[in-house]
């Protein structure tokens, strides 16, 4: 697969941390970083760290280090470390560490799919371990239209084959999905979990030997790059007296009616309206998708379920005038272009779940 440099990568090739004693085999550990301007500086978590310990105890570890803007397989350094005894292992990870937090991405996207696919186009095991947000903007997966309100099953079975290079062999570790900064807002609980569940589907999908989450936050701080990058619009809350409009994913998990970490606390806000006078319509819609029959069944369900929710809150169930499961049929926003292609901001506030109101008891 031919992919412009668009991304920083370390590659050590170190003596086996995970074989056993007597093995002489060397293994090779892969560090891709994104380091975009909608991602915290890049640094070593306490998972990654432990696994470079683990290789620098055992031998010299070749440090090879690619930048953004180097020609497809140009080193940026290339160096030997060895550590004799705990003080220079910690010495060498705080200079790579110092390194990684110097890089920083100069182009308008982000693409972790293209890093991921360069770490494994070398033969051989290896661990990946692909620092970044995960939020690609960029085909076969791009989120600023395709939302984090997805169906993550179909989104991966949707990555084209040849997209990566078969993961066999290779043990692969995400760290930093969901870690956002710079103008990208950030994402609420339930679109983080989808984030996850989408790499590691992906991961699994290309036969991967293992493939972990580390959800260690990266401690390095504010982004250094300053390229504009697209955001991912998951959509606003508006909590006004008698209309409530709060986007999907903070209220469900990806592609269900199950409500989202974090969920309820919201719907108590709603609930609070309520009063024995108080009466509400409830819409449920989402973005336009190639099925109109299971847009609408997804939001018949997920009408129904926010009811269920706050009838569990202490609303009267009769108090529910309407509750309309629209799909896409009666959208907030025309969300197609002349072309036929989603209109990001649109579909954001398209899934959405809205509480209109009549006579809310009156705040303060």
């Amino acid at each position: 697969m031919n992919h412009s440099r668009l991304f920083a990568a370390v590659v050590l090739v170190a003596a086996c941390a995970a074989c056993g004693e007597d093995s002489g085999n060397p293994t090779t550990v892969r560090i891709g970083v994104t380091a975009s301007a909608n991602e915290p500086r890049v640094g070593l978590t306490s998972q990654v760290t432990d696994r470079l310990t683990a290789a620098l105890t055992r031998g010299q570890t070749r440090v090879v280090v690619y930048r953004e803007g180097e020609d497809a397989g140009t080193a940026y350094s290339d160096e030997v470390l060895s550590a004799a005894d705990d003080a220079e292992v910690r010495e060498r990870l705080f200079r790579l560490d110092g390194q990684l937090a110097q890089i920083g991405g100069t182009t308008g996207r982000l693409d972790p799919l293209s890093v991921l696919a360069d770490m494994a186009a070398a033969p051989g095991p290896a661990l990946l371990v692909l620092h970044s947000s995960g939020l690609q903007t960029t085909d076969p997966l791009d989120l600023t239209r395709l939302g984090l309100d997805l169906d993550v099953a179909a989104a991966v079975a949707a990555v084209p084959d040849d997209a990566l290079p078969a993961l066999t062999g290779k043990d692969v570790v995400f760290s930093g999905l969901g870690q956002v900064a710079g103008p990208q807002p950030p994402l609420p609980p339930g679109a983080q979990e989808a984030l996850v569940e989408l790499w590691l589907g992906i991961c699994r999908e290309f036969d991967a030997a293992s493939c972990t989450h580390d959800p260690g936050p990266a401690p390095a701080g504010g982004p250094i790059a300053r390229g504009e990058v697209p955001v991912v619009d998951l959509g606003q809350v508006e909590n006004r007296d008698a209309l409530v409009h709060v986007p999907s994913s903070v209220v469900f998990k990806a592609g269900g009616d199950e409500l989202a970490p974090g969920a309820e606390d919201v719907l108590r806000q709603v609930a609070e309206k309520f009063d024995g006078r108080t009466t509400a319509r409830v819409v449920v819609r989402t973005a336009t998708s190639a099925s109109a029959e299971q847009a609408a069944d997804l939001t018949r369900r997920r009408a129904q379920r926010v009811v269920s929710a706050l009838v569990d809150l202490g609303v009267s169930r009769s108090a529910f005038v309407e509750v309309v499961g629209a799909g896409f049929g009666s959208p907030l926003d025309v969300d197609l272009d002349t072309a036929g292609d989603l209109v990001p901001g649109a579909a954001a506030r398209n899934r959405s779940v809205v509480v209109e109101l009549v006579a809310p008891r009156v705040s303060g």
